[in-house]
This record gives C-alpha cells, structure tokens and sequence, in this order.
C-alpha cells in the first residue's frame, strides 16, 4: 500500500476536479453567446474555451436526529446521523488536450438506540483524472486515459445489538468461528481496504455538452486492481444462524470497458446527473471459481439535487455496484440528504 502513495499524490496534484459529466461549461459556442452552446456538426468549424485552468472546491455538512419514547414498534432513544461531502474539480484546457481530474469524498456516522457507539454507514473517497485529445476536425469524438482511485478513508467495523456467533472463511476455504459480544467494536477492515486502482484508455464521444444535458462516452480497455490488508466483508446468509464473514483477497482484471455519463442544469435549481460503467474482463489473476459473466464489474449511480438557497439543497444519492471479486452481489447505498455547503474555491 505505501507504494501507491506517491501515485495518488501525484494524480492529486491539480486541486482534483469533478467527473467527467459535471464540468464547468460547453466546450463550445457559435457566434457571441457563449452561454448557448451548440452541439459541433462533424467537420464543422467551432470554438473552443479559451486556455487554462478552471476550478472549484465545495466542503458540505448533513446532520440529522430523532427521537423515540414509548412507540410502539420503535426503540427507546435517539437516532444521529452526521455527514461529510468533499466536492472539488480542476480542468485544463490547452488547444485540443483536456484534462480533467475529479475528487469526491462521502463520509456518514450514524448511531442507533440499538448501538451504542457510531459506527459508519457511508464511507468513499473517490480520485479519478481525465486526459482527452479532441481531434481537430470533430473535436466532440477522441482518444483518452483515465486513472481512477476508490477506497475508505476509515476502518469498518461491525457492531451488533446481541450476542452472535461468527463464522469466518478465509481464502483458501478454511472455516473458523468465534463469538462476538455485543456493543463491541469487531474490525471488519482497516483504513483504505479495499483499494481499487482502475486504468482506462480507449476513444471518447461527446456528442452533446448544453448546460440541459452533457453526455460523455468511453469506449475501451481497462484494467482493474484490488488490493487487501486481510480484511473481511459480509456475506451473511439469512437461512443460518452464525454471521458469515469471508476474507478479502488481492485481484487484478483486464478487459473490455463502457461508461456512459450524463448530467445537467434545469432553471439553476434542479441539477442531475446520472452515469454507468461496465467492465468486462478477459484476463483475471485472481483465486476465485467465478468466470464468465459471473466476473463482470457494474456500477451505476444516480443524484439529484434541488437548490433551497445559495448555501443549502436537498439530495438523493443512489449507488449501486458489483464487484465480484470483492462481494459477489449488489452493494446498494440510498441517501436523502439535506446539504449545507460552502464553496471554498
């Protein structure tokens, strides 16, 4: 793991920008209103941003709390819930290279009347850096690479309302069980685990980039790297008593790659975005009886957000993602969040 440091300093050099789908503004404009972009016609002569760099970092905080007493149904006591959003992006522009670097960290405790210490629900710190060249006569359609970082920023940890009895299998198939008292902090897995490197180059296709709808397209390879510290996920299956938990194990993949991201503006107060990754591999070093479609990586995600004020807005956040190789099944993370941020640059 210290030898991706230096990597993920280096890809975090430029302030660290939004995806792809978020940029700033249209790439291109006809005649002098440049607030009104165009979709470029093949061949057609445009008008590019002007040169250099542009840039934003927002900080926003969520907070949330009830309470219960003598409901029915309900637990006695209070419910928190306290989150952390990091928005930051930085864009350069130099003829007809582009390139794009997004950061984006989600951090949520929450502690229950069940639980009694925090323990936390979200968790993702995601880096990803763009390069594009536009082709000087279709300057909507190019070559790209793109390098993209993802992990937590903390341990996990399971807590549980009741005693339980754990069964644990590790990689090679091997069973052990142990008994897990509860309200007691049982580490799951440590800081950054699981570490997910993933490297992408094919040709991009931007077909529109209005401040209604920006759509971009990648089509390639990609390779995919998950590294572990021996921690442990999940894998609970309702029918049994003990709670199964399986060893993480390092994994690399090669294959094919499609993303497809799109976002938008209606009237400065309703913002969307919406984006799909698929990879498919073809080569897999990895100790697993998983192959075929069984090894194919999914994600999708999904926000919406709806400005009350300058500082304040309302947000539904939907992730969904398979990772086999890690979980083999859906990870599935719903929020409605009422954001306070403020824009640092």
């Amino acid at each position: 793991m210290r030898t991706l440091l230096p990597l993920l300093a280096l890809a975090a050099i430029p302030v660290l920008a939004r995806p792809a789908a978020a940029q700033d503004a249209p790439d291109y404009v006809e005649g002098k209103e440049a607030a009104q972009a165009t979709v470029p016609k093949e061949g057609e002569a445009v008008a590019a941003q002007p040169d250099g760099w542009t840039h934003k970092l927002s900080l926003g905080t969520n907070f949330s709390f009830g309470h219960s007493s003598n409901v029915v149904g309900s637990p006695d006591g209070g419910t928190f819930q306290v989150g952390l959003l990091l928005d930051g992006a930085a864009s350069l522009r130099h003829g007809q290279h582009v390139w794009q670097n997004a950061l984006s960290v989600t951090h949520t405790q929450t502690k229950t009347p069940a639980i009694d210490p925090f323990v936390k629900t979200v968790d993702d710190f995601n880096l990803r850096s763009t390069y594009l060249y536009e082709l000087a006569k279709v300057r909507w359609l190019g070559p790209f690479a793109r390098v993209r970082f993802q992990t937590s920023l903390l341990p996990g940890y399971l807590v549980v309302a009741e005693p339980r009895r754990l069964r644990i299998t590790d990689t090679d198939g091997d069973v052990t069980t142990r008994g897990l008292p509860a309200q007691e902090n049982f580490e799951l897995t440590s800081a950054f685990e699981p570490f997910l490197m993933r490297q992408s180059t094919g040709v991009f296709a931007r077909p529109y980039d209005k401040k209604e709808i920006q759509l971009l397209t990648t089509l390639g390879l990609g390779a995919q790297e998950v590294f572990t510290q021996a921690g442990l996920a999940v894998t609970d299956d309702d029918t049994t008593t003990p709670l199964e938990l399986t060893k993480l194990a390092d994994s690399v993949q090669a294959g094919a790659e499609i993303e497809v991201v799109a976002s938008g503006e209606w009237q400065q107060d309703l913002t969307w975005g919406a984006s799909a990754n698929v990879l498919w591999p073809f080569v897999v070093d990895a100790e697993t009886d998983l192959e075929g479609a069984d090894l194919v990586n999914v994600e999708f995600g999904l926000k919406l957000g709806y400005k009350l004020s300058k500082w304040a807005s309302l947000d539904y956040v939907l992730s969904a993602k398979k990772v086999p190789l890690i979980v083999d099944a859906w990870q599935v993370q719903n929020n409605l969040l009422l954001t306070a941020a403020f824009n640092l640059l």
